[in-house]
């Protein structure tokens, strides 16, 4: 059997009555965003007669990651499957996207070994939210610029200061400084 990831926001993975699932919907709205990612709504499956045989599977998608150096994508498929997110052959950086995806999705990473079904806790650095001061801050830096240049200037045109240009009669002239 193959190591089988799966992005969900059931408690348990085998608790098929949970309601809070991912919907075909939400999972489309985000591939269709990623621009990475791309819908494929189809499987193709190629039988042992070489025949191949293609049925359709809604939200099923295709990452297309490229090793450093490496001229074509690895194609990496995202099947959606009854409110889940299936992914199969993963390695590094497949791993890396599936925690980006869970945590974009508010959702949970199980893997499924031969041998048991457990909550892969993630705990990647990467993943988690980056609040710090200077963040919080940031939006703010303008407006208490422009705060006190506003102040500087009412506080020169009370004492007649101002360091602006006044324009009289057509000419130019500075404001006494």
């Amino acid at each position: 059997m193959e190591n089988r990831y799966y992005i969900t926001r059931r408690a348990d993975l085998m608790d098929h009555a949970d309601a809070t699932e991912i919907t075909l919907q939400e999972w489309t709205s985000f591939v269709s965003k990623d621009p990475d990612m791309q819908l494929e709504n189809v499987t193709t499956v190629t039988l042992d007669d070489g025949t191949q045989y293609t049925y359709p599977s809604p939200g099923r998608a295709i990452w297309f990651y490229r090793e450093p150096g490496q001229s074509q994508p690895n194609p990496i498929v995202f099947d959606y499957n009854s409110g889940n997110i299936v992914i199969t052959n993963v390695n590094a950086a497949t791993l890396k996207k599936i925690k980006h995806i869970a945590f974009k999705l508010n959702t949970k990473i199980f893997l499924e070994t031969d041998k048991d079904t457990g909550l892969l806790l993630a705990a990647d650095p990467a993943m988690a939210p980056r609040f710090t001061f200077s963040t919080l801050v940031a939006p703010f830096k303008k407006v208490v610029i422009h705060i006190g240049h506003s102040i500087q200037q009412s506080f020169f045109s009370l004492f007649n200061n101002s360091p602006e240009k006044v324009i009289q009669n057509g000419e130019e002239k500075i404001k006494d400084q």
